[in-house]
């Protein structure tokens, strides 16, 4: 089923009440589709959909209406990342369920999506309805994604340290870590690698270590790796990784917003240009800790950042080769 800007059948100003109180359903789009374009990917990030009536249930509505603005966008994007925390809380198979609908009018749209695992998330139940990544991953047992881009891969690393046997509310330890395994494989590829690639992980770089070493000189040292990008601290941000003191190599990471969970809410638009990638982000609301307490705070902090925010960019030069 292909979607356009012009095929919908959804009310965007109803789309949280909608789906507040349920998970999606039915056919929600009809329509031709817009042009793709290929350099353009499209990320979210800390999607945190809850699948049970108990506990908070708008970000049900919130990425109703991050996909319904993304679907009206022309041109389409070529290619969805999700950086992780795609469940609620603990990993549930009902948040997979209740998310999947939403992935699949991306999917439906002509717009492969990819998923990365976040420290809410459970390989197990999301495994149970996302069956491909087993076959996909490049670690086995863990879910590490090669998606190609055209002039540049994003490689989507698997930092989750909570193990599938834990308790059904227990969210396990929040900062990230990279297998044993995972690192082989990173410290071999790596190297090998033969064009602009972006490292990826719902985790900041600062968690992650590989060979024993923290995984930023890695990727300083690596000429083909072109960025760290990852979400996890719901706040739009750059930083940079350096080798030596003196600065005398650097390269950028980037933090993602939350699609609507709490803090910068919002996604994040790449586009491949030349020597260069250009992350522009779209944000929607920023909130803390939800869109409506039932003390209602005041707002002016909250509509000032969204104002600020909107439309920010993070440019990330592209290796030569």
């Amino acid at each position: 089923m292909n979607v356009s800007r012009r095929g919908f059948l959804w009310l965007s100003g109803a789309a949280g009440a909608s789906f507040a109180g349920g998970c999606a359903s039915g056919r929600l789009f009809t329509g031709g589709a817009a042009a793709h374009d290929p350099n353009l990917t499209v990320f979210l990030s800390d999607i945190h959909v809850n699948g049970q009536k108990e506990g908070d249930v708008f970000q049900r509505g919130k990425i109703a209406e991050t996909v319904a603005e993304i679907l009206k966008l022309d041109p389409l994007p070529a290619r969805a990342v999700v950086f992780g925390d795609l469940a609620w809380l603990w990993g549930n198979k009902m948040d997979y369920q209740c998310s999947a609908p939403y992935l699949k009018l991306l999917e439906d749209a002509g717009i492969p999506v990819t998923v990365g695992m976040g420290n809410h998330d459970r390989r197990s139940t999301f495994l149970e309805v996302h069956p491909k990544y087993a076959r996909t991953t490049k670690v086995p047992g863990r879910i590490v994604s090669v998606v190609d881009a055209g002039a540049v891969d994003f490689l989507m690393l698997d930092g989750l340290q909570g193990t599938d046997d834990r308790g059904p509310k227990d969210m396990g330890p929040v900062p990230g870590a990279l297998s044993k395994d995972q690192q082989d494989w990173i410290l071999d590829a790596l190297p090998k690698w033969k064009k602009p690639v972006f490292v990826c992980s719902h985790f900041p770089v600062h968690e992650l270590k590989a060979g024993g070493k923290p995984l930023d000189k890695l990727l300083v040292a690596s000429p083909n790796v072109a960025g760290y990008i990852h979400g996890h601290d719901h706040r739009w941000y750059t930083k940079f990784m350096r080798k030596g003191w003196a600065y005398t190599q650097i390269k950028r990471t980037l933090c993602l917003p939350s699609t609507g969970h709490w803090g910068d809410i919002g996604y994040a638009l790449m586009r491949t240009e030349g020597d260069k990638a250009v992350v522009t982000l779209r944000q929607r609301d920023f909130y803390y800790p939800r869109p409506d307490p039932m003390d209602p705070a005041d707002r002016t902090l909250w509509k000032i950042v969204v104002r600020e925010n909107q439309g920010l960019s993070c440019t990330f030069p592209l290796p030569r080769g």
